[in-house]
């Protein structure tokens, strides 16, 4: 199990994927803003990814990869945070040695 964490410890955030994430939801939102700014309420966003036909279902789990892997990410990093064995801010570890102005 210990070996499961060593390895979640040394997982990383890919800038690639959460670029991305970050890319696909602003995408929304600002497309939902112009939408609602023209027309004055929300578009039926089911009803335009159904107009799409079979790609639509390409586009859904896409989207659902995405952030399933963003939540995997989140959730291990806090498994690995929680299971930390020694603290990083415990006065006495890892102090830097002194030097000594005692001439012998």
């Amino acid at each position: 199990m210990s070996d499961m964490f060593r390895r979640v410890s040394k997982l990383e955030l890919s800038p690639v994927m959460f670029a991305t994430l970050l890319v696909w939801f602003s995408a929304n939102l600002i497309s939902q803003l112009i939408y609602m700014a023209i027309y004055g309420g929300p578009y039926d966003g089911v009803g335009m990814l159904a107009s799409l036909g079979s790609i639509y279902y390409v586009i859904i789990v896409a989207e659902l990869l995405l952030w399933v892997w963003l939540l995997g990410v989140l959730i291990l990093k806090v498994i690995n945070y929680s299971t930390n064995d020694q603290p990083q801010c415990e006065i006495g570890i890892n102090q830097l040695p002194n030097k000594s102005t005692t001439s012998g």
